[in-house]
């Protein structure tokens, strides 16, 4: 999994710069959800970009449907934050992690006694 940390100069906060720009002026980008925390590009209906803040810094988990997408959603999203907010930006760190395997849940079996 990919993980990228946009790190606003000091005083900012880069998920409100985030949420108002794909709001208000976006063509190519959008929200799926209401709460404003998955990021989608028109282009790749099929995966999104989980976003959350922390002190102002903003949390992007790249979560493409295929795993070819991964450098598609990032090539784009690093792109559109460099030419919106390159101002107000200090940092783009990027973070490659392994995914967590979930376990199975195990299936109750039926007794049959009779």
């Amino acid at each position: 999994m990919l993980t990228l940390q946009v790190v606003p100069r000091a005083g900012g906060d880069a998920y409100k710069l985030l949420r108002d720009k794909v709001t208000h002026e976006a063509r190519t980008w959008f929200w799926r959800n209401k709460a404003k925390t998955r990021l989608s590009h028109k282009q790749k209906a099929g995966g999104y970009i989980e976003v959350s803040s922390a002190d102002g810094v903003l949390v992007a988990e790249i979560r493409p449907s295929d795993e070819d997408d991964t450098y598609f959603f990032a090539e784009k999203f690093i792109g559109r934050l460099v030419a919106w907010f390159q101002p107000h930006l200090a940092a783009i760190n990027i973070q490659f992690r392994e995914e967590a395997v979930v376990a199975r849940r195990r299936k109750k079996r039926r007794n049959k006694s009779r």
